[in-house]
């Protein structure tokens, strides 16, 4: 499988939440499985960051989960200059967030040239672009 991972699944590798386990193991596989694949947008850091600051983790800690994440066989893509402007195309068409038209963006740049089948998001907020992109939940996603 080759996924892009949305912030909203990867805070649960560090954050106690509903499916975090299989979140887990998804990595596992991603790091084990050659047929594997898994890539997000470098602004992904930040959201995460953000979270983990919102539930009061010390600095020392967040920045210990940021170098567990980029350890792993995950391809972080950089924000380009193509990519801000389809996101503010996306925030004027479809009345998204900021953020969220960034990883929907990211998604759709990298789609074909990185063979992306779906975004796994727990976000409800991908829902309302079922048409652009493929939506794929943490629930939904079958693991070997």
């Amino acid at each position: 499988m080759r996924l892009y991972l949305e912030p909203s699944v990867l805070v649960k590798l560090f954050k106690k939440e509903d499916h975090s386990t299989k979140m887990i193991d998804l990595i596992a596989t991603v790091d084990d499985e050659k047929d594997w694949f898994a890539c997000t947008s470098r602004w992904s850091l930040l959201e995460i960051t953000r979270a983990l600051r919102k539930d009061r983790k010390p600095k020392e800690l967040i920045e210990l989960d940021l170098k567990e994440l980029t350890r792993h066989r995950i391809t972080f893509l950089d924000v380009t200059r193509p990519i801000i402007t389809e996101s503010e195309r996306l925030v004027a068409s479809r009345d998204l967030y900021a953020s969220d038209a960034l990883h929907t963006a990211t998604y759709a740049s990298a789609r074909k040239p990185r063979k992306l089948e779906a975004m796994l998001s727990d976000d409800t907020h991908f829902r309302r672009l079922g048409t652009v992109i493929k939506i794929i939940t943490l629930e939904e996603a079958q693991l070997p």
